[in-house]
């Protein structure tokens, strides 16, 4: 049972939070007028059928580079490869739902299968879980959720958007042009919030937040470590130093600020703070692409049903799932480029308090 059917966290940190609640409500009474939507619950494990079709289609693309160039790689991995990899993200997170199979070994397996295209270094595993114990049960929650951004690192950017606008452009620019590059994402986490701190003379990183969530035993956590390891080594071997770029230049970009539809899909489907319209969805053929994670208000509805089934929940109550994200993935990222990174999720503290989670640098 996805924790969002309770009343209270699996960890104990208190009730739901109301965004959370307003979705347990609505499947209340949308199965008080549509009963039958109880048989939709279930895995489906018919699913698992497309891990080797995305495999073959990511290794293929790298077998094609192999021979070719950093800027044919680039482009194939912004083109191609970030998307091939968003795909299996939406299989990650329907396996952390245990949507594709319910038995903890063939989860193992299949999870194993994801990462032989991922590579991630078991830090699917890391999403499983906070998706699960942190973004369910505490959508909207500053405090718990842990999609929100960081406090103190909106607020560093918000000061330069007001009192030093060109430079903060500049930043942004700057921010684009390393996560452009591999591993751009683990850079940019080096040098920003330092160059932040510097600038505005206040901590880039709200320390006394703590997220709560599960975590996945240690000897999983090193299974998948290991496993990622001989992916890539098997990757170097079979298709060379440009098809292993390839790979990790593709994961690079989806994770950071140039995920086009990662980052575009969540600033569009979590609107804020709006408890009445707590998600939003996206309709169209993106679903098609990336397994119908656009039904984004049915999926947090209605946890326990698989993604081959959403669109039925559509199909039979539309007078309950009326909330339409007004823009598509790549509007939504454009704007929020073009706004130096504006978040979706309204700022959650203000005035003193917030002076006292952002104090300045060297006095926290």
């Amino acid at each position: 049972m996805s924790t969002t059917e309770n009343s209270a966290s699996p960890l104990g940190n208190g009730p739901i939070s109301p965004q959370s609640r307003r979705h347990l409500q609505m499947r209340k009474d949308i199965l008080r007028s549509h009963p039958q939507l109880r048989s939709l619950a279930g895995p489906d494990w018919r699913t698992a059928l497309f891990v080797p079709l995305l495999l073959a289609i990511h290794w293929g693309v790298a077998w094609a580079v192999s021979d070719s160039n950093l800027l044919v790689v680039f482009l194939a991995a912004f083109l191609i490869g970030q998307f091939v990899i968003h795909a299996a993200g939406a299989l990650v997170h329907e396996t952390a739902h245990r949507l594709i199979f319910r038995g903890d070994k063939a989860k193992l397996a299949f999870d194993l299968g994801l990462e032989t295209i991922l590579g991630s270094f078991g830090k699917q595993l890391t999403y499983q879980h906070e998706h699960l114990s942190s973004h369910h049960p505490y959508m909207g929650d500053y405090e718990r959720d842990y999609e929100h951004e960081d406090l103190c690192a909106f607020k560093a950017r918000e000061m330069l958007v007001e009192g030093r606008p060109r430079l903060q452009r500049v930043l942004t620019v700057a921010t684009l042009i390393v996560h452009l590059l591999p591993f751009g994402f683990i850079i940019s986490d080096e040098i920003f919030p330092r160059l932040y701190e510097r600038l505005t003379g206040r901590v880039s990183k709200d320390r006394q937040r703590r997220i709560g969530s599960t975590r996945a035993p240690v000897w999983q956590r090193r299974l998948f470590i290991g496993w990622s390891l001989g992916v890539n080594l098997v990757l170097l071997a079979a298709f060379g130093w440009l098809g292993w770029l390839y790979h990790n230049w593709a994961l690079s970009i989806f994770l950071g600020k140039c995920g086009i539809s990662n980052l575009g899909q969540s600033l569009s489907e979590h609107p804020g703070d709006d408890e009445e319209v707590p998600t939003r969805s996206t309709y169209g053929w993106v679903n098609r692409l990336f397994f119908n994670t656009g039904y984004h208000n049915e999926h947090h509805t209605f946890p326990n049903v698989p993604w081959t089934r959403l669109p039925e929940l559509t199909k039979t109550a539309p007078e309950a799932f009326t909330a339409r994200s007004d823009r598509s993935y790549l509007g939504c990222w454009w704007d929020h480029v073009r706004r130096d990174f504006a978040t979706s999720r309204r700022n959650p503290l203000q005035g003193e308090e917030q002076e006292l989670r952002c104090p300045r640098a060297g006095t926290s």
